[in-house]
């Protein structure tokens, strides 16, 4: 279940719409350009004093479903807060940041990834509730584009409690140097994909305008090498609309169309579509600060299994590893958990000990049943789109499915009329066996007395 077109999020939520520019990350923002096309209102949200767009109440209730979806499926969804807002904005509206901190308590089965460019008023902006470690599903993170206004945000950011801390260095529109990850757990790194000025703000302008910033790859291997060393995990989310290579180098990333014609790639996201020089730089990896709480649940599963045949405690344990993998799988599918579960419900429910592995594995019992289900479904329909088998026939299944018929179609005679059927039927067996087929000669008299002794067809008394 994901809404959102960015590749680390599952979904995306805006407690309402505008900004202010606070920095240089923010002079091609996507979203004051569409904000400027009026696709939702003719009013401007965009600058300080602008009134920032209100969302509908069907709007946020939109997580609840999340929630509870989540919840069913026994996976978690991250969400990310917010896109086309700051949730720090000192002109917030009225009311909603609160509003949308009681919407992060509701819904415990969402990871919530607030994140800004206005560190300096993150404790300001916390509940009161918010406590020495955080809310158990809020990840805070800050913008860091470049040294002047990135840099010190970090600093910020790591003295404040929370669960997972992380930086956004997009858009990246210089190199950071040797950064100081401690206290940082993710690192997103993205070039810049905004429109730019189009040519009538040039025009009217009246001085030159900045456009799209390249991304140098040489920051970016630099940035994923640093968090490589200190334990933090790199994501390297798309190379911007005009990267430069490993040398400097203007980078043409180009995709087929549908047509057959080659195209620029808008954001460089693809990285199939990447050159094989920098392959390296396929890494998306999310923190791994769970690895407790793993530990934990494999403690209990192998106390569980000690008690299993060599058979079971086999499988148990090839289940067990791939139970554990998908807590560190961004967007764990729910065929893939459903299947798992599945095979541990054959081997413990008939041992009665199915609650006992819910209680391990830390799965609610009502999501237990819902995964249960879902396999079951999955099977279902892979049964139905399985093509039938094609019965193999041998020469003993033809002649008794030969007799079987003949035997329907005599059915209704009797006597004299009976054996006369029959004679004919015979006559045109032995016509059928004198020829000969491509391969082979025709067969002899033995061989024809063997192959008739397949079909014994009683006569009528």
């Amino acid at each position: 279940m994901k809404n959102s077109a960015i590749n680390w999020t599952d979904n995306t939520f805006n407690p309402w719409e505008g900004c202010t520019r606070v920095s240089d990350g923010c002079k091609n923002c996507y979203a004051q350009a569409n904000d400027k096309r009026h696709l939702r209102e003719k009013v401007i949200h965009w600058g300080k004093g602008a009134p920032r767009r209100k969302m509908t109440d069907a709007y946020w209730d939109q997580p609840v479903a999340w929630n509870l979806k989540a919840e069913q499926d026994g996976v978690r969804l991250r969400v990310f807060c917010a896109s086309t807002a700051d949730w720090a904005d000192e002109e917030a509206p009225a009311g909603q940041r609160e509003r949308l901190f009681q919407l992060i308590k509701k819904t415990p089965h969402l990871d919530w990834l607030l994140l800004t460019k206005r560190a300096e008023n993150i404790e300001k902006y916390l509940p009161a509730d918010w406590g020495e470690t955080g809310y158990p599903n809020v990840w805070l993170g800050v913008t860091v584009e470049n040294k002047k206004e990135g840099l010190p945000r970090i600093d910020i950011l790591r003295k404040i409690p929370a669960v997972c801390r992380f930086l956004s260095c997009e858009p990246l529109i210089e190199d950071l140097g040797n950064v100081n990850l401690n206290g940082i757990h993710w690192v997103i790194i993205g070039g810049e994909t905004g429109r730019g000025p189009s040519k009538k703000e040039v025009k009217n302008s009246g001085k030159k305008l900045n456009g799209i910033r390249s991304m140098d790859l040489r920051w970016v291997d630099s940035l994923v090498k640093q968090c490589q060393e200190q334990g933090v995990a790199p994501w390297v989310k798309q190379l911007g609309k005009l990267p430069l290579d490993l040398q400097g180098e203007p980078l043409v990333i180009t995709y087929e169309t549908k047509d057959g014609k080659m195209k620029r790639s808008p954001n460089g996201e693809n990285w199939d579509q990447w050159p094989s020089s920098i392959a390296h730089l396929k890494v998306r990896e999310i923190p791994d600060f769970s690895q407790a709480e793993r530990d934990k649940m494999e403690s209990s599963l192998s106390d569980l299994a000690k008690g299993l045949d060599k058979e079971n405690a086999e499988k148990e344990l090839q289940l067990r590893t791939q139970l554990l993998e998908t807590d560190k799988i961004l967007f764990t599918k729910r065929k893939y958990r459903a299947e798992i579960i599945k095979q541990y419900h054959d081997i413990y429910h008939p041992l009665r000990k199915w609650d006992a592995f819910c209680r391990a594995a830390d799965i609610p019992k009502r999501t237990s049943y819902d995964l249960l289900k879902a396999a079951r479904e999955n099977h279902a329909e892979s049964a139905q789109k399985e093509p039938k088998k094609k019965d193999v026939i041998t020469p003993q299944k033809a002649a008794e499915k030969a007799k079987a018929s003949i035997n329907r179609l005599l059915k209704g005679l009797k006597g004299a009329e009976r054996n006369e059927a029959l004679k004919l039927i015979l006559g045109e067996f032995d016509a059928e066996l004198n020829k000969p087929t491509e391969t082979e000669h025709a067969p002899s008299e033995n061989t024809r007395a063997e192959q008739g002794k397949l079909i014994t067809i009683t006569p009528a008394a």
